[in-house]
């Protein structure tokens, strides 16, 4: 990336001084970057040729999976090849079966770790991070500042580490924002929550409640789960 910065910025000097003669010919002419051509820069490896792993949450009360069969089926059809863990959906009352049927192979929890892009919920436990396969990609919730021990065992299996608590709200990420979703979910759990307990209508839109922080908040307080 350097050596092409520097081709072009050297370049626009020369292109800026050709651009009268350029126009008083009236010929269009383009100018090639031999960085744009370097045969030995670094490829990607073919999506045939990765292996995307789901494990089982092991946290307790953890009823959420990473993947379910409509996204196994998505990553099959661009080419993945996807192994699930057994029983892994079944908290989301997702069936092993409907794992196969979407494409995936069920296999067991050193399979799904020991995969080249591993897709998990919650982050792995020190020992689950020892199964992980060196240099392999992890999709997960990290938490880095509060997970100290995590990330030096990560860094000694050479781990690529997507932290999906460290994506930004902005536009061109909104299809990563995990956040918000899990957000929504939860004010929409909450309303229902308090709907059950307060007794009588709510006044306004149940999603401007579902947002509320103070709602949630309050919820929180009275030791109900959100």
């Amino acid at each position: 990336m350097s050596t092409l910065l520097r081709s072009i910025s050297s370049s626009c000097l020369v292109l800026s001084h050709r651009r009268a003669h350029q126009q008083t010919l009236g010929r269009r002419h383009f100018r090639v970057f031999p960085a744009l051509w370097d045969q030995k820069a670094t490829r990607g490896v073919p999506y045939k040729d990765l292996v995307v792993g789901v494990p089982k949450e092991t946290a307790p009360s953890e009823r959420r999976v990473a993947l379910s069969p409509a996204g196994v089926q998505a990553l099959v059809k661009q080419g993945f090849k996807v192994q699930v863990e057994s029983g892994a959906g079944d908290e989301s009352k997702f069936s092993d079966q409907q794992y196969r049927d979407a494409g995936a192979t069920i296999t067991d929890v050193k399979g799904a770790l020991g995969s080249d892009l591993v897709l998990k919920v919650r982050a792995p436990s020190l020992s689950e991070a020892d199964l992980l396969k060196p240099k392999s990609t992890l999709v997960s919730f990290i938490y880095p500042a509060q997970n100290p021990e995590l990330m030096a065992k990560l860094s000694e299996r050479q781990s690529n580490v997507l932290a999906m608590d460290q994506v930004p709200r902005v536009t061109i990420a909104q299809g990563y924002d995990a956040l918000s979703s899990m957000a929504n979910i939860a004010g929409y759990k909450a309303v229902v929550l308090a709907a059950n307990h307060f007794g009588r209508f709510f006044t306004g839109r149940s999603q401007q409640l579902g947002k509320s922080r103070l709602l949630r908040s309050w919820l929180l307080e009275a030791e109900w789960p959100v």
